[in-house]
Order: C-alpha cells, then structure tokens, then sequence
C-alpha cells in the first residue's frame, strides 16, 4: 500500500512538473482563442466613404503600400516563426488593411537603423510602430500615439550603478540601439551621456554585461522580454527614464494622402478598444528562456531519477520484508511438525 502511495504521489508530481513546463515554454498552446483583432474586424467598415476624391484616387494608383518594421521589438511588431509580421503594430496593420482596402505589405530588415534608411530613400512607405523624434519628423508624418512605452535603465550587476538616474549616467557610457527613439533622445537632450549605439537590445544588454557600457535604456517591455528569452541574467532594473514616447503610426510626408486616409481609419478605433488591443500583448504571457529550458529539463530528470531510486528502495525494502515473513513462517511450521 504505501508503494502505491508513493508511486502515485511521484507520478501527480511529474505531471504537475510536466504541465507547468509545457505552460511556460508553449503559452500558446494554452492561450486564449479568442482573438480580439477578430472580433474588431468583424465590426469594423471601410473609411472609404469618409475621405476625399483626391484620396480615393490615390488609393487606386497606389494600392500597395510598403511597411518598414523592426524585426525584433516586443511587444509591438516582431516576425513569428512562419515569417509573419506581427505584434500589437501587426494587429493595427490588419485593421488598417480591412478599413482602407489598401494591401499593407511589411518588410523585414535586419535591424531598425537599415529600416529608417529605406523610409528616407522613399522604398518604403509607412512605419506601424515608431515614436516622434525631432530626427524622424523631417521625413515622416506621426498620427496620434495608440500606446505609450515607459523607459527603463538596466545596469550589470555588482558595477556599482545599484540605482540610476540620467542625472547619474553623466559621462558614463549607455547602450541603445542606433536610432530608436531612446538614441535620439540622448542625443537631443542629454549630450553629456555618451550613447553607444547597437544593432538590437539583445547586443545592447550583451554590451552592458560584458562591461563595454555601464548601462542600457530602452523600452521596459521589450528589454525585460529580451533578459527572459536570452538568459541575461547579470542585469538588473536601475532607474526609471522620466520621459514616455508614445508609438503610433508614421507616414512618409511625400504621401499626405495616404497619411490622411490613415489617420481617418485609426480615428474609428476607440480608445476602449485601444485599451483592449494593447492588453492583449501586454499581458501574454512568453516563452521562457533557454536559460529557465535547460534548468526545467534538469530538475524533471533529478525529480524522475529520485522518484525511481525511491520506488526501488520501497520495492527492495517490500521483497526483503516478505522474505523475512516467508522464512519466519517455514521456521514455525517446522518447528510445530517436530
């Protein structure tokens, strides 16, 4: 009996340690169907008979319409595993796309700096994702921000920079990446700050754990899912930045029109509904790390292995017992019999 007990307390152990892995490395699996982009397309009509001739005829000579994204930047725009744009930019882009009836293509660069390249030589048409910057609005229109991401900076731990400030990183060296909008604001506001510009946030925290920069700033979302997922752990939150950009969509300003007809689609969206798009991202959940895999992997076979060496040692135990019970009970037969 107690053999059975421990076997099965074992087992409900494993298959807790299984659920809960499966949970943090396939959250999609476990998700919510229920998508709310779906739902807002379902209501959602066409602006087409809300704007201009002028922006009608627009949209019938240009009906494709080329769109820059970052390739990795959480939770707004990112490429899935099947190479499709997505993020809380990717769900406005396939509203967009159901209003205007315009055929919204993204393409995907290598980093962020080669994408804004293309938008200032005119191959590409429209940002889903990118705050207004003084650098950005010589060539680019900005509708009004749909979301608002806080900046954080992130030191190596034990460099000293328990706790930072902007007012703190004076002459030291900050990681960002080359021209996001955290890289434009150094170099706007606070020259005194040296800004080492990286390709990505993953290179940017790798600069600042190797000791090559003293901090990093960038947007708290996406530097806390790149910690997760890249298994950086010598980083720690130092400070707050006092200054929010708000992202929101941007138009080449050589396209008034088409800026025009975007803005008219974007104002049919709510802010409750705002609310509810953002949400949808800001609170899922993501894969862990393979950091936390491989340490999952680890304490599943510890677990397995101990759970066999225990029901061995019962199962010995139980033999040895019955043995003992079998010897002692042929001991008493005979002694009776002589």
């Amino acid at each position: 009996m107690r053999l059975l007990l421990t076997l099965s307390l074992g087992l409900c152990i494993i298959v807790i340690q299984v659920v809960l892995g499966a949970r943090a490395f396939f959250p999609d699996a476990f998700a919510d169907r229920t998508d709310v982009v779906d739902t807002l397309m379902e209501r959602k009509k066409s602006v087409l008979d809300k704007i201009s001739p002028a922006e009608l005829a627009w949209i019938a000579e240009h009906p494709v319409v080329t769109v820059g994204a970052d390739p990795d930047f959480y939770p707004l725009e990112m490429f899935d595993e099947r190479g499709r744009y997505t993020g809380l930019g990717g769900d406005y882009l396939r509203l967009l796309g159901k209003m205007t009836g315009l055929d919204f293509r993204a393409r995907r660069m290598t980093d962020w700096a080669s994408t804004e390249e293309l938008a200032r030589q005119k191959h590409i048409d429209v940002f889903m994702a990118a705050a207004k910057t003084g650098r950005r609005s010589e060539y680019m229109l900005f509708t009004e921000p749909y979301i608002n991401m806080p900046g954080i900076i992130m030191t190596r731990r034990g460099s000293g920079l328990d706790t930072a400030g902007l007012a703190d990183l004076k002459g030291k060296k900050v990681a960002v990446v080359n021209n996001y909008s955290w890289h434009d604001f150094l170099r706007e506001f606070h020259p005194e700050i040296i800004a080492v510009p990286v390709a990505d946030t993953l290179g940017a925290l790798q600069q600042v754990a190797a000791g090559q920069a003293d901090a990093v700033i960038d947007y708290e979302f996406n530097l806390l899912e790149k910690i997760q997922t890249g298994g950086i752990l010598q980083i720690q939150s130092a400070g707050k930045v006092d200054s929010a950009y708000g992202h929101a969509v941007a138009v080449r300003k050589d396209q008034p029109e088409l800026f025009s007809v975007i803005s008219t689609a974007l104002a049919q969206i709510t802010p409750a509904e705002q609310n509810r798009l953002a949400r949808k991202w800001l609170a899922q959940e993501r894969p862990a790390g393979q950091e936390r895999h491989l340490q999952w992997i680890f304490f599943f076979l510890l677990e397995s292995l101990l759970l066999c060496l225990g029901l061995n040692w019962l199962w010995q135990n139980e033999v040895e017992k019955q043995v003992a019970r079998a010897l002692r009970k042929n001991g008493g037969t005979h002694t009776t019999l002589s």
